[in-house]
């Protein structure tokens, strides 16, 4: 065959095959949503087809006999016929894992479990063990959504009875002083603006958190010895203790120099230190400690009390939770029980860029830890 000829056969070959190609294109537009099955015995029929057409004109070309030509084109049909079936047992196998993965989708919104299994094809065992994943996690996120739904309902219970019981009786000794029935109208008065205070106490703790779970939490920055904000607060806090039969240890490696706000700064650690002695029973000791580890400073406060249950101890942060009997009811009252003061910890710790954690001593009781930044 002269080179020519071997042009003239390439030409005409590669013509075929754009046509077949094209007419296959436009067959599969046109069947857009037919099953991956057709799809796939389309393609092969088009690639068998561009190959006979390929041969027909080859065995043209160089002049074979017919007995030749027939038995070459034979060939190629018999090929092709073969690979068609094949096609044809693979797209169903293939057709079957698509519809494990329809399946799994569908049942991805009905909140059915999407389980794992072995498909035959490598994108679509991707593609399910991804969607299995992300079942996975939005039923965390449904779990952990009823449990933050459950804790609001208990915080909303917890507060309206927290805030009933003062509002009672600020309502009854003022009754008492309208009717002239109290005998001793001062101490009246002094128990009515101790109710008052611890209402306005629980109102603020409502407000920190509204303002810490939107993001809202401002903070005026300046530098701040962490050591000497704890020292304040268990200075504090000392006479409360005193009276307890609590004895409050401090200690502080350096300054703890921090950029932060003094004010909220304090009240973290003011909630860290009536939760401690709220639950160290009278003879026991609360042990906090300020020291400089690398890049952050740390306070820590370790009570005398039972420490956390187990399964507590990943929730001692969240708003309204109270833990279980062996925390509860406090000893004494000091922040009016609705189960805001840790909640106000963590978000005024994350809010200067550091956190807030809980873990049980060895020897027993609680060690509350407050890590911030510190100063540059």
């Amino acid at each position: 065959m002269s080179g020519t000829e071997l042009l003239t056969v390439i030409g005409v070959s590669a013509g075929i095959a754009a046509i077949v190609g094209v007419a296959a294109w436009l067959l599969l537009r046109r069947f857009a949503r037919a099953p991956i099955t057709v799809h796939l015995v389309t393609v092969v029929v088009a690639a068998v087809a561009s190959v006979v057409g390929g041969v027909m004109v080859a065995t043209q070309a160089m002049y074979l006999t017919d007995r030749d030509a027939r038995i070459a084109l034979v060939i190629a049909v018999t090929s092709g016929a073969v690979a068609v079936v094949t096609a044809s047992l693979l797209g169903l196998e293939i057709a079957r894992a698509a519809r494990v993965l329809r399946a799994a989708a569908e049942g991805l919104g009905r909140g059915v479990p999407v389980e794992r299994q072995p498909l035959p094809v490598g994108e679509f065992r991707a593609v399910l063990d991804e969607l299995a994943a992300s079942d996975a996690r939005l039923r965390a996120a449904r779990d952990e959504i009823d449990r933050q739904e459950h804790a609001r309902r208990e915080l909303v219970t917890r507060i309206a009875h927290d805030l009933r019981v003062p509002l009672a009786g600020i309502r009854a000794q003022a009754e008492a002083l309208q009717d002239g029935l109290a005998p001793d109208p001062d101490r009246y008065l002094a128990q009515i603006g101790a109710q008052v205070g611890r209402v306005d106490a629980l109102v603020a703790d409502l407000f920190a958190v509204s303002q810490i779970d939107a993001g809202t939490l401002r903070l005026r920055r300046e530098r701040v010895s962490l050591a000497d904000v704890a020292s304040d607060a268990v200075a504090e806090l000392r006479g409360l203790a005193d009276g307890a039969g609590v004895t409050f240890e401090f200690a502080a490696t350096g300054a703890g120099t921090v950029d932060g706000d003094a004010v909220q700064l304090g009240r973290a650690v003011t909630n860290l230190l009536a939760n401690a002695l709220q639950h160290t029973p009278s003879g026991g000791r609360v042990a906090v400690a300020v020291d400089e580890i690398g890049e952050h400073v740390r306070l820590t406060v370790a009570d005398g009390g039972p420490g956390f249950a187990a399964v507590d101890l990943e929730h001692a942060f969240e708003a309204g939770w109270r833990g279980s009997d062996a925390r509860s009811p406090h000893r004494l009252d000091l922040t009016g029980g609705a189960g805001l003061g840790l909640a106000i910890v963590r978000g005024i710790a994350r809010a200067h860029g550091g956190d807030a954690s809980a873990a049980n001593a060895p020897g027993g009781g609680a060690v509350l830890t407050l890590s911030l930044p510190a100063a540059a």
